[in-house]
């Protein structure tokens, strides 16, 4: 009996204090390329229960060290989310060149699913131009500007809204979605990475993401350039199926070039600002 719980005790890493581990933790975060690991692979490395790790990650977070991820963990901290008249002032000249040229991909009484977020609701501008057109969107915002003119025949997708960002979400908005086959899905996010796809703040914004990309002939996704570096993780949405991300130019050449690289199935188009907006800053 002694020599099997010794033998045990020898294939078991050693178990090391909670301050030791947690330091060990934010290691194997570094160390990780895209700065990300998942509960399960941190307790097989460290010699813990799952449980335990939640526990570190908890307190870690605390700290301000990492950010918790849905099943894992990962570096740095999101920063505090602004609310939509904040994102409305931010990148306005960027937000409406991205938004009209993304506005190619619609032809005249197409079905369109359209996310919620600021540079989506610049493109709903755009689309109120555009006749016989059904929007079905999760945007509040969104919903009033097709509302102010136009014939956009508007779905407004039932769940759970966030005050914050005037989304709508949840499984009603997952199961609505999941009734169509749209032409376009034009999505927002508050980060997007080539091969992780598109962030999202809660997990079921970016569920309904997901069931918007699987239900459209095409997927867009629109960004401002700050969307391209901003390397904090949080809820992600992959992207499984040829998609486009437009853009605006002010993105670093070498990083654009390095997300079509990274996912052959990712098109990048960036658009230029108009001449008058260059001049004036």
């Amino acid at each position: 009996m002694h020599k099997l719980i010794t033998r045990r005790m020898m294939n078991q890493p050693e178990r090391l204090p909670a301050h030791v581990r947690r330091e060990r933790i934010v290691e194997l975060l570094v160390q990780r390329g895209d700065g990300s690991l998942p509960v399960d692979e941190l307790a097989a490395t460290l010699g813990v229960s799952t449980a335990t790790v939640r526990r570190d990650l908890g307190q870690l977070r605390e700290e301000g060290r990492i950010t918790r991820t849905y099943g894992g963990a990962a570096l740095g901290m999101a920063p505090a989310e602004k609310s939509v008249r904040q994102r409305e002032l931010s990148n306005v000249p960027q937000k409406d060149a991205i938004a009209r040229t993304a506005a190619q991909w619609v032809e005249p009484g197409a079905v369109v699913l359209l996310d919620a977020g600021s540079t989506t609701e610049r493109l709903a501008r755009v689309l109120r131009t555009i006749p016989h057109l059904t929007v079905v969107t999760n945007s509040i915002a969104a919903t009033a500007t097709l509302l102010e003119y136009g014939d956009t025949e508007i779905v407004v997708l039932g769940g759970r809204l966030r005050r914050i960002n005037q989304a709508i979400s949840g499984s009603a908005s997952e199961q609505m979605v999941a009734t169509l086959y749209a032409d376009v899905a034009f999505l927002g996010g508050d980060a997007v990475d080539p091969g992780r796809g598109i962030a999202s703040r809660t997990m079921e914004q970016s569920a309904l993401k997901s069931t918007m990309a699987a239900h459209a002939r095409s997927v867009v996704v629109v960004a401002d350039s700050t969307k391209l570096t901003a390397g904090w993780p949080s809820y992600w949405s992959p992207m499984t199926r040829p998609w486009t991300l437009v853009t605006d130019d002010g993105a670093d050449p070498d990083l654009v070039e390095s997300f079509s690289a990274a996912n052959p199935q990712l098109r990048v188009v960036t658009c230029p600002l108009p001449a008058a907006t260059e001049v004036g800053g």
